[in-house]
């Protein structure tokens, strides 16, 4: 089970009742490409599993549009982004967020200990082997979305 840190101490030792995340945001350095599944997956993944969560992409240094590799995987996955426009990470995606998820990207100094951060750093490359990045995102996701239903409980 991943355990998820504020502060030095799991989300559930608070008084002994678990504190439901409600708003996740991913973080890669365009907002289009590792983040953007891992949202897409996530918000899929909850919403089929009935979670309440939710969760949004953003980018260190956003490209003006979503890589056409990544556009035609996520649509034959189900999932059409054509209207999507990769967002640059700000201090206010904070409001009301409960974790935010990084892909390879010195955030601390935004995220300043306001909300649990995680690294997933390392990640296989999704441009250039498409499946091999997405089923190494998927597995992280779901390992996250495993620990937030045990939390949850």
């Amino acid at each position: 089970m991943l355990a998820v840190i504020f502060l030095g101490m799991p989300l559930t030792d608070r008084a002994q009742q678990p504190v439901p995340i409600k708003r996740v945001v991913f973080v890669c350095e365009h907002g289009s490409v590792k983040s953007l599944i891992a949202a897409t997956y996530f918000n899929q993944s909850a919403k089929a599993r009935g979670l309440a969560f939710t969760a949004v992409a953003r980018g260190t240094a956003p490209e003006p549009t979503v890589p056409r590799i990544v556009q035609d995987h996520l649509n034959a996955d189900g999932t059409s982004v054509s209207g999507f426009v990769p967002q640059l990470f700000r201090s206010a995606d904070l409001d009301g967020t409960s974790l935010v998820v990084s892909f390879d990207q010195e955030i601390a100094p935004i995220v300043g200990g306001r909300v649990p951060l995680l690294h997933w750093d390392n990640l296989p490359g999704v441009l250039a082997d498409y499946p091999h990045g997405r089923d190494a995102i998927v597995k992280k996701v779901d390992a996250l979305l495993e620990s937030l239903k045990e939390d949850a409980r």
